[in-house]
C-alpha cells in the first residue's frame, strides 16, 4: 500500500471510534423538532449575608403626673441597627417611691425594620398612692420617672379607694340655712355670722368581701385654694355622713355641711378626701361643678 492510501484508511478508523462505547461527553439527542436537548448546568445558591437584627431600647417615657386611681400610657422606644428586620419583646418593670423594681402585667412587643426605629404603647395602673415611681424595660437602660399626684374629678366622681371602697361627691349647694333631720324631727340651723353653709353630699361603698372602713368626717373638707371649712358637727344630726366600718355592700351617704364665706364663688371652692394609709397617702379633689 503506498502512504497517500494508509493515511486515508487511519482517517476512517479513527472517525468510526466515536460512535460507540463509552465517552466522558453525552451525545446530543434528537427532540421531535430536530433539535438537541441541552445538557442542564447547576444553579448556584445565593446566601443572605446581611447582619442579623441588632435591637435596643433607646427611650422610655410616660405623662411627668400620673393621677392615682388611673390608667396611664407607657410608650418605648426600639432601635434596630442590624441588617435584618426583627421583633423585640420585653416586660415593663415598675419601681414605687424607693421600693426594689417589680415585673408588671405589662410586655412590649414591636417590630423594627432593618436600620430603623419603632415605637411600642402599653397601658399600666391605676396605682393607689402618690408617691415617684420609676419605669423601664427589662435590661435596658433608658427609665421614665413621673410622680403620682392627687386625684381631679368633677362632681359626681368617684375614686376606688385602696381597701375598695368607692368615694363619690354626689352633690353640692350652697344656702342661708341648713335644713337636716333629727330623731325628734327636722331642724333649721342659721349659718355663723357673714357666712354661708356649704352642704355635700359624700358617699361611700364597700365593693370588697369583707368589712372596710370609709373615710370620716374629718378626712373631707371645703377648701377655697389652701384655706379650709370643715365640717360642722351638729350632735343632733342624722343627715350627716358617717363613714366607718362598712360592711361587704354596705353604703353610707349623708350631708357635710361647712360654713364657708359668703362671698365665696362655687367656682373658687372645691372638696377635698385626704388619708394616710399604711402604703402611703389617698388625696381626691372634686370640684363644684359637673
Amino acid at each position: 500500500m503506498d502512504r497517500r492510501a494508509f493515511i486515508v484508511a487511519a482517517t476512517a478508523v479513527v472517525a468510526g471510534c466515536g460512535g460507540g462505547g463509552d465517552s466522558d461527553t453525552d451525545a446530543p439527542t434528537d427532540t421531535s423538532d430536530g433539535g438537541t436537548t441541552p445538557t442542564e448546568t447547576p444553579t448556584a445558591t445565593t446566601t443572605d449575608t446581611a447582619a442579623p437584627a441588632s435591637l435596643s431600647v433607646t427611650g422610655v417615657s410616660t405623662p411627668s403626673d400620673l393621677e392615682i386611681g388611673t390608667t396611664f400610657t407607657v410608650t418605648v422606644t426600639v432601635e434596630n441597627t442590624g441588617g435584618q428586620a426583627g421583633t423585640f419583646t420585653a416586660p415593663v418593670e415598675a419601681r414605687l417611691g424607693t421600693g426594689d423594681w417589680q415585673t408588671t402585667d405589662a410586655t412590649v412587643e414591636v417590630s423594627v425594620d432593618a436600620g430603623g426605629t419603632a415605637t411600642a404603647e402599653v397601658e399600666l395602673g391605676p396605682y393607689d398612692y402618690i408617691q415617684p415611681a420609676s419605669f423601664r424595660v427589662a435590661d435596658a437602660d433608658p427609665v421614665a420617672r413621673p410622680r403620682f399626684v392627687a386625684r381631679e374629678l368633677p362632681l359626681g366622681g368617684t375614686h376606688v379607694l385602696p381597701n375598695g371602697v368607692e368615694l363619690s361627691l354626689t352633690t353640692a349647694e350652697f344656702s342661708d340655712t341648713y335644713t337636716y333631720e333629727t330623731e325628734s324631727g327636722s331642724k333649721t340651723l342659721e349659718p355663723t355670722g357673714g357666712e354661708k353653709w356649704a352642704i355635700a353630699t359624700v358617699r361611700a361603698e364597700n365593693t370588697g368581701d369583707g368589712p372596710a372602713d370609709a373615710p370620716l368626717v374629718s378626712d373631707i373638707a371645703f377648701f377655697r385654694g389652701e384655706e379650709e371649712f370643715a365640717y360642722q358637727h351638729i350632735s343632733d344630726n342624722t343627715s350627716r355622713y358617717r363613714g366607718g366600718e362598712l360592711a361587704a355592700g354596705e353604703v353610707s351617704e349623708g350631708d357635710l355641711p361647712s360654713d364657708v364665706p359668703l362671698e365665696a364663688e362655687r367656682s373658687d371652692l372645691h372638696v377635698e378626701y385626704k388619708e394616710e394609709y399604711e402604703g402611703g397617702q389617698v388625696s381626691v379633689f372634686w370640684s363644684l361643678t359637673e
